[in-house]
């Protein structure tokens, strides 16, 4: 468990998530792809990294565009329990 947390604003925490959620995202995504049209060969890393270089950064924005939306239209119907 982490003793003492960063401190950091809502944007910053966003931009965070979306960088962590768009690499794992696109990444697996990806790699998804890849197998099931490439298979797995020796060339693999070969087809995979630019396929991932290409689709992190879309993703990334995506995110962050669309995570606030769903939040907001969320929002609509449901409340969080504290």
């Amino acid at each position: 468990m982490v003793k003492s947390k960063i401190k950091i604003s809502n944007m910053m925490y966003g931009v965070i998530f979306a960088s962590i959620m768009s690499l794992i995202t696109s990444s697996t995504v990806s790699f998804v792809v890849i197998i099931m049209t490439k298979g797995m060969s020796k060339e693999f890393f070969v087809f995979w990294i630019p396929a991932l270089l290409r689709s992190w950064p879309i993703v990334f924005i995506l995110i962050l565009i669309f995570v606030p939306l769903i939040n907001k239209f969320l929002n609509l119907f449901f409340s969080k329990n504290n």
